[in-house]
Formats: structure tokens, C-alpha cells, sequence
């Protein structure tokens, strides 16, 4: 109940050993962003299919709806992730970030500090670890609370001015369509389990079905109907290979009025059943190889 008021997550990537991880094991889920940070060591991720290696000195962000696989893990690692709540992040990055910015983040992930940036990162990472493991008290705690809220924002827009800093855009005025495609990104975490029609997602914004997805296609370079099977697809699989539920179940959480149509939707889009999928998965069932071991 406690934990549930604050919506950042911070964990030592050293702790991934006492986790039990499978090879090919899902590391985010649809409602967080998070960021590696990684101090020593070595960690082989993917991110939607494409790797990653993430060295001393790297930063790698992934946003909400991707699906990050850690591979492998080199050394004798030591780092930090971050993970946030997207109902949290969404309204702190739409204040300062476009379109543009957020789907060039979403396909260039990764950077690499300077020296100066890795001392400085560390500081601001430790001391806001600090702050959290303060809140376990009752004594000022809602306080506390908001603190590491506030925190959390500032530490965000700090990392933001590093990656923009080494990863340099030219500046673009957010524009109505900006806005447009924010907010139904925004409706789209909310209510794609329920909602899978165009006309629904326009509406919420007194728009024409047509003008909206134009909107949507132009800034995004996908149409609403992609973005919204992305999301489905994207639980679905990860329900099946990281959780205990049914494939009944499952359908039954995303919504779909029988498990014979949340089967065909679902080979329509994967090319296997979900059963398939849950039975093969892309990667064998076996531990995260450690190579210090």
C-alpha cells in the first residue's frame, strides 16, 4: 500500500542476480519507462528486437510499451535502474518534449557520458537512493513522499538535458498536432484494453475519425490502428511469458469476448496462437548467462 504512492522504482543492476531471471526474460511492462545506468561491467539487452550493449559510462532509456529482454550480463556489474510509472512521466515529458523528441529517444536509447557526466549522474542517483529508503518512516511521511516526486522530476529533466546535451536536435515548436498526438498517447495507456476503434480515440478530443488519424499518421509515421495493436500485442506477450494466468484469462483482461477471438487477433498479428507463443517464445528458458561465472 505504501509503495503504491510512490511511482519511481530505483534497484541496483547488481541485484538482477538474485532475481531468478530466465534468458530472454521481460524486463519492463506497458505502464513504466525506466533508464540503465551502468557504472561497471557489461549488460546485453534488447529493446522491440533490436540489441543493445550497455558498458561503464552508458545510459539507456526505454519508453512504456517496449519490450526489453536482458540477455547478458558481463563483469562484475554495477549500476542503477530507474523505473517510473508512465501515468507520472507522461505529464512531466509532454511539458518539455514533441513528437520528434520522444520517437528520436524511442530509436537512439542509448548514449555514453563524459567522465564529468558519469560523476555527476552517480551523485544525483545516490542521493536521490537516499532520500527513498527514507521514506519507510511514518513521521512526515507524505512529505517524504512529495519529495521524491519532486525529486523524480528533476532528476528526469536532468537526464533529458544529458541525452539532449550528447544526442543534439534542432529545436521544434510543439505544435496543435503535437498536443493532438500527446493526448492520445495519454488515452491510449488509459483505456486500449477496452477501447480498439479509431472513432472512440477521436472523439475524446471532439475530432473528426478521419482528421485525427491524419494527424496521428503525420507525426508519428504510424496510423492509430498500429499504435493501438502495438499496446495489445505488447501485454499480450508479455502475460504469456511472464505471467501464470490462462490464455482465457488473459483475454479476459484485455478485453476481448471470447478466447477464440483473442486467439485469431493475436496470430493475425504474431503469425502463431498464443499458445504457440507462450510454448516456443522467441528464446529458450534458461538462465541470464553471467560470464564472471
Amino acid at each position: 500500500m505504501e509503495q503504491a504512492m510512490i511511482p519511481i522504482r530505483v534497484s541496483r543492476l547488481s541485484d538482477w542476480k538474485i532475481y531468478g531471471s530466465q534468458w530472454g526474460h521481460l524486463r519492463s511492462t506497458l505502464d513504466r519507462c525506466g533508464v540503465f545506468f551502468c557504472r561497471a561491467g557489461e549488460v546485453e539487452l534488447e529493446i522491440d528486437n533490436t540489441p543493445y550493449i550497455i558498458k561503464p559510462g552508458d545510459i539507456c532509456f526505454y519508453v512504456a510499451s517496449a519490450l526489453v529482454r536482458v540477455l547478458r550480463v558481463g563483469g562484475e556489474i554495477d549500476g542503477v535502474v530507474v523505473e517510473v510509472d508512465v501515468d507520472y512521466i507522461l505529464p512531466i515529458s509532454n511539458k518539455v518534449l514533441n513528437v520528434q523528441d520522444i520517437l528520436f529517444m524511442r530509436d537512439h536509447p542509448c548514449i555514453t557520458l563524459t567522465d564529468a557526466q558519469c560523476r555527476y549522474v552517480d551523485k544525483l542517483l545516490e542521493l536521490y537512493m537516499r532520500r527513498i529508503k527514507q521514506v519507510g518512516s511514518s513521521k512526515c511521511r507524505s512529505l517524504k513522499v512529495e519529495l521524491i516526486k519532486a525529486g523524480g522530476q528533476a532528476l528526469f529533466y536532468e537526464l533529458l538535458m544529458i541525452y539532449y546535451t550528447n544526442r543534439p536536435m534542432h529545436p521544434v515548436q510543439r505544435t496543435q498536432k503535437d498536443i493532438i498526438f500527446q493526448r492520445f498517447i495519454v488515452d491510449l495507456f488509459n483505456h486500449y484494453r477496452a477501447e480498439r476503434e479509431v472513432l472512440f480515440y477521436a472523439e475524446r478530443q471532439n475530432l473528426s475519425a478521419r482528421y485525427f488519424s491524419s494527424v496521428v499518421k503525420e507525426k508519428s509515421g504510424r496510423s492509430v490502428l498500429q499504435w493501438i495493436i502495438q499496446m495489445v500485442i505488447s501485454e499480450a506477450k508479455q502475460l504469456l511469458e511472464c505471467s501464470e494466468l490462462s490464455i482465457k484469462e488473459i483475454a479476459v483482461r484485455l478485453n476481448f469476448c471470447t478466447q477464440s477471438f483473442f486467439g485469431k487477433y493475436f496470430k493475425q498479428y504474431v503469425g502463431m496462437s498464443p499458445k504457440e507463443y507462450r510454448e516456443r517464445s522467441f528464446y529458450p528458458r534458461k538462465e541470464v548467462v553471467f560470464d564472471n561465472q
